[in-house]
């Protein structure tokens, strides 16, 4: 399953740049569904962050692998190694910044999931429509936060959520 998505946001190309490549750990401040991150391990490509980020998601954890970082042309690409279900063979995500003015920027966002087997098969409608639910949101998420620098209000309603369970 494939799943597109495009924003403009309205900033320069190496603000967005910032937030999403360089910033690869903290996606938690910006991205709803995702309780918290951490980036680590020293990075295996050359001007990447780290090689792996851990997400603590409400439906478990995943780590995920770095496997492209491109800061000249603006593309990260990364796959999630470890929490999916079994089924799940692979989840490939791809961003690709694009300079259209000095203050704007295209994002687009490909990312590519594979089922396997027959629980794949059953399994694969179900997630298709929780991941499409899930992001709906996410280049909205981004694109708040390089323009304001605070998360967007689904994302706040997120933290605040996370903070009454904490206290």
């Amino acid at each position: 399953m494939e799943f597109k998505k495009e924003i403009i946001i309205d900033k320069p190309i190496e603000t967005a740049w910032e937030v999403l490549g360089n910033q690869f750990g903290d996606a938690y401040k910006w991205a709803s569904g995702i309780n918290h991150s951490k980036a680590f391990s020293p990075p295996i490509i050359k001007g990447a962050p780290s090689n792996n980020r851990a997400c603590e998601l409400p439906s478990g954890k995943i780590k995920e692998v770095i496997r492209k970082f491109d800061s000249n042309n603006y593309i990260l690409e990364y796959e999630v190694i470890e929490g999916f279900p079994f089924f799940v063979d692979t989840a490939i995500n791809n961003w690709q910044l694009t300079k259209i003015s000095a203050d704007r920027t295209k994002v687009d966002m490909h990312l590519v999931v594979k089922t396997k087997g027959l629980m794949g098969s059953i399994m694969n409608p179900m997630m298709k429509m929780q991941l499409n639910k899930q992001l709906i949101h996410i280049p909205n998420d981004l694109k708040h936060f390089v323009e304001t620098g605070n998360p967007s209000q689904n994302k706040a309603k997120e933290l605040g959520k996370l903070s009454k369970k904490v206290a």
